[in-house]
């Protein structure tokens, strides 16, 4: 496990419920620098939950959560740039918050807009002008305009199309090594999984618990395709993933 020193971020016995129904219970999670885990399960075992306690979204029931870092920064699954604000200004809203310069900010957010592949014409557009993938692209170079020390990912691409989804995970990978931040990946897909963390917990669809966590062999972004794809083969005949392949199917049918 992460030594202490490395620490950036840990839930100690974290639990939680809603309307009454419990989520999870004795949740634990040490993330450690320049760390990517991923949290893997079934809609509705309470990965999204998690990674709102931990952001500080929402406070757990019960255990404890402790940050070791100074700021975070959050990408969810809708790209929520205030449609009032061009591309430029919503990637420096919160450099803006922070109290940082107009030209600071101006020449951050192109740097970090080119980053992540939007064109410099696609700064002074407003949301509504930009296609579903460079708004979602725009959420991430917001993120990552804050230089956060550990990043939040709450299934941000599941609604963009497989080419772009790919795209997106090596800009995340690219963004992670480059920064060194640590990262908190919530997905339900296995295969961005491998692709884009360092470890995966796998959670049950039941109760919430952890079914297990395992290391994923290599290091992110020089896992090839096959790669990729030999080690989910490999998972498809174990029991600890049978939820998450069985609620693929079903997805499917």
């Amino acid at each position: 496990m992460t030594e202490q020193k490395a620490m950036k971020l840990a839930l100690d016995k974290v639990g939680h419920a809603w309307l009454g129904r419990t989520v999870f219970e004795d949740f634990d999670l040490v993330l450690g620098e320049g760390e990517v885990v991923a949290l893997a399960g079934p809609s509705g075992c309470g990965k999204t939950t998690i990674l709102q306690i931990a952001a500080g979204l929402v406070e757990p029931l019960r255990g404890r959560v402790r940050r070791h870092y100074r700021r975070h920064a959050v990408v969810f699954q809708e790209p929520r740039l205030l449609p009032w604000l061009t591309a430029r200004d919503n990637i420096a809203y919160g450099l803006k918050v922070a109290g940082r310069g107009r030209a600071e900010r101006g020449a951050v957010a192109e740097a970090r807009a080119l980053d992540v592949g939007l064109d410099r014409d696609d700064l002074d557009k407003y949301p509504v002008e930009l296609s579903g993938g460079m708004r979602q692209r725009a959420a991430v170079a917001r993120a990552l305009a804050v230089e956060p020390d550990v990043m939040f990912f709450d299934e941000p691409f599941t609604a963009v199309d497989v080419g772009l989804r790919r795209a997106l995970q090596d800009l995340v990978i690219a963004a992670a090594r480059r920064a060194r931040f640590s990262a908190l990946f919530v997905t339900h897909d296995l295969a961005e999984a491998v692709r884009v963390a360092h470890r995966l917990i796998v959670l049950s669809g039941v109760d919430g618990r952890i079914v297990d966590q395992r290391a994923i062999a290599g290091e992110p972004g020089r896992r090839d395709n096959r790669t990729v794809f030999d080690i989910v083969e490999g998972w498809s005949a174990d029991p600890v993933f049978a939820e998450l392949f069985d609620a693929d199917r079903r997805g499917r049918a």
